[in-house]
């Protein structure tokens, strides 16, 4: 099915060009969700095991996790944060330019071949899709390993593109193509190319190959996972819509939140190898008790 989507979406990008194939992707990826539901009502209609409250329940664990975690950290973490933000500070006054001059004058046929997949790779659309397809083949195969694996990554995009989201919607950081330089921050900005600090692509990107490094659990996956995020962010760069220093804060924001959330979610499989999950748990949601 896979092979199936990405040749669609190659179809869609020649016929249709980008705008449309935005569209598409988006459009699949919905899709995808609602077809889950769907399916995951019809087969286990009946289950005596409520695996989609076990699932909501750990979606608000885990999301409650995350963004409390800042509360808990210790010298080490604050010294890992500062050491990022750090980098992309230097990397803003010392290479931001440089690297986007570099970029732009070594464009060549085969980097433009290739710099593609990066995008897609990086899209709001494909962490959903992705996930999503991963889901709903655990359900299929009655896999609990593979389903809560589809979760991992849906839970790791959604996490990184809501913090990336504020961000970017609160520093308001020119793109590149503005020509306004790396220092124009136009704050609490509306409009998208005012939304360029921190990249939501390479957030996205790392995300999706953190959580899924983790869950697979095998270095020549891992490799190849990280490989590809890093080129969503060279991509980023290449293609002029992002400063260096955004590539690095996005790709700091989905390495973090993937590695936290692949590793809940392994902690959350030990568990329920243990018998230790209970099914049917209320879930607030925004001051409503929800039980499913």
């Amino acid at each position: 099915m896979l092979s199936v989507q990405i040749q669609a979406s190659a179809l869609c990008l020649r016929v249709c060009g980008g705008e449309a194939a935005g569209r598409f992707f988006r459009a699949f990826s919905y899709a995808v969700v609602l077809t889950f539901f769907f399916f995951s009502s019809v087969v286990h209609a009946g289950s005596p095991e409520n695996f989609l409250s076990d699932d909501a329940t750990g979606i608000y664990r885990d999301f409650r996790e995350v963004f409390s975690a800042p509360s808990h950290f210790d010298g080490g973490d604050w010294a890992t944060v500062v050491a990022v933000a750090g980098a992309a500070v230097a990397s803003a006054f010392v290479a931001d330019e440089p690297v986007r001059d570099y970029a732009r004058s070594h464009h060549t046929p085969f980097l433009d071949a290739v710099m593609p997949a990066g995008d897609y790779y990086g899209r709001f659309s494909t962490g959903y899709g992705l996930g999503s397809l991963i889901y709903l083949g655990g359900i299929i195969a009655g896999s609990d390993d593979v389903r809560l694996t589809g979760r991992a990554v849906i839970e790791a995009h959604t996490f990184a593109m809501l913090i990336t989201g504020v961000i970017k919607a609160t520093a308001g950081r020119s793109r590149p193509f503005k020509q306004e330089g790396n220092r124009r921050f136009l704050f609490f900005a509306d409009e998208n190319p005012n939304w360029s600090f921190p990249s939501g692509h390479a957030a996205s990107a790392f995300a999706v190959s953190s959580v899924l490094g983790t869950r697979i659990n095998r270095p020549w996956a891992t490799a190849g996972l990280y490989a590809l995020s890093t080129l969503t962010a060279v991509q980023r760069v290449y293609d002029d819509k992002h400063w260096l220093s955004d590539t690095i804060v996005g790709a700091a924001i989905g390495t973090v939140v993937g590695l936290a959330v692949g590793g809940m979610i392994n902690d959350e499989e030990d568990r329920m190898e243990r018998g230790m999950v209970e099914s049917g748990e209320p879930v607030p949601l925004a001051g409503v008790t929800v039980t499913f």
